[in-house]
């Protein structure tokens, strides 16, 4: 039996009753659950790139809403009786931030399809992610002037219509659908900006998404990805990184913009300053080199936080002393070592075989040099060794 779907022509609505027609008790990893099927619905099934509704029924959460066939399943944390009549509430807020969200992303594909020729090939929208993939390649120029203009198109309060065309007339009008669509086709339009096959609730005007905001975008599968958010979810993460702004500049006790030269002077000084400390720790490790007597073979050196720069060189200034295997290795046993070892008699390549053999060392070399790491303590190096 199809499940009505009220939430097709009544968005707004936020509650409803329906009939329970079936409910089977599901096990979703060690957590019970009540696979449930209503005579109709408000609430919005996972499809189309977008999340589920939340909501209630009769106190039971709904926690998922899929949809098969045309039938739509809640997935509830306790169960009713077949013929039983429920009272359905949806979580408001979320419907309406996922209607903000999906109605700007028409808006800012609309406005790429029309202004570019881009063609809408994937979208995602979840609790905290929204991205929409665009065939086309586009700069960032573009990007920021379809974003001005879909901001634009919110301010003029632009009726956004959902409708079933009379079938006979759909072959008349130029929509766009990622996919082809078997029955009925549901459009939504908005003026003289975007028409599209889509199955989703939307506003009622383009003024109720607010704001639209390009986070960011990146190249994708010879196309682009576009991450945005709107409305309700943009005021959100623009705070969140105000607030993030204000804490950096506070603790760096300068202004918002004097910010971008300060980060880029620490930046610089913490550069310096690494280099200054390896150069003190280079030094450390030669002279500690030099008080090995010459007539010892082997010398393995332990120590901390070498770079392997350092490591390498000291190697090179115990080979030139040194006849047997030559180790320099840097860590603790808790994290491991990175090692690099040399030698002028021995096979290093083999050695680090050995190692990753014994020790499941990762890394090698060749006959004279090899380097790597190991996640293993400094006595069973060692004894390996």
């Amino acid at each position: 039996m199809k499940t009505i779907p009220l939430y097709d022509r009544e968005p707004f609505a936020k509650e409803f009753s329906a009939r329970v027609i079936s409910c089977q008790e599901e096990l979703n990893g060690e957590k019970k659950l009540y696979k449930v099927v209503l005579d109709q619905t408000m609430f919005f099934p996972e499809q189309g790139g977008q999340s589920s509704d939340k909501g209630m029924l009769d106190g039971a959460t709904v926690l998922d809403v899929q949809i098969e066939e045309d039938v739509i399943y809640h997935y509830c944390s306790s169960g009713f009786l077949s013929g039983e009549v429920v009272h359905g509430e949806i979580d408001w807020d979320h419907r309406f931030n996922n209607m903000q969200q999906h109605t700007g992303e028409h808006i800012f594909t609309g406005l790429a399809h029309n202004i570019y020729g881009a063609e809408n090939v994937g979208f995602h929208l979840s609790d905290n992610t929204v991205t929409l993939d665009l065939n086309i390649e586009m700069t960032e120029d573009q990007v920021r002037e379809i974003e001005y203009k879909a901001n634009q198109v919110i301010a003029k309060d632009l009726q956004v219509k959902a409708y079933y065309p009379e079938p006979a007339l759909l072959p008349a009008i130029d929509y766009r659908s990622k996919k082809e669509i078997d029955g009925a086709v549901r459009l939504v339009e908005i003026e003289g900006i975007d028409i599209c096959a889509c199955c989703a609730p939307h506003v009622k005007t383009t003024g109720q998404v607010g704001l639209l905001k390009v986070v960011s975008w990146e190249k994708y599968k010879g196309g682009v990805r576009v991450y945005i958010l709107c409305g309700l979810r943009a005021l959100e993460d623009y705070n969140r990184r105000i607030s993030i702004l204000s804490s950096t500049y506070q603790t760096l006790n300068c202004t918002e913009d004097e910010l971008p030269n300060r980060v880029s002077g620490l930046l610089s000084d913490n550069k310096d300053l690494k280099y200054r400390i390896s150069e003190i720790k280079s030094k450390a490790l030669m002279e500690q080199i030099e008080k090995y007597p010459s007539e010892l073979n082997d010398v393995t050196i332990f120590t901390e936080d070498l770079d392997i720069k350092n490591m390498r060189d000291g190697v090179n200034a115990l080979m030139e002393n040194h006849s047997g295997l030559c180790a320099i290795l840097s860590g603790d046993d808790e994290s491991g070592y990175d090692f690099v070892i040399g030698s002028t008699s021995r096979d290093c390549g083999a050695i680090a075989a050995g190692l990753r053999e014994l020790l499941g060392a990762k890394g090698g070399g060749n006959k004279q040099m090899a380097q790597g790491n190991i996640n293993a303590t400094r006595s069973a190096i060692e004894n390996t060794l």
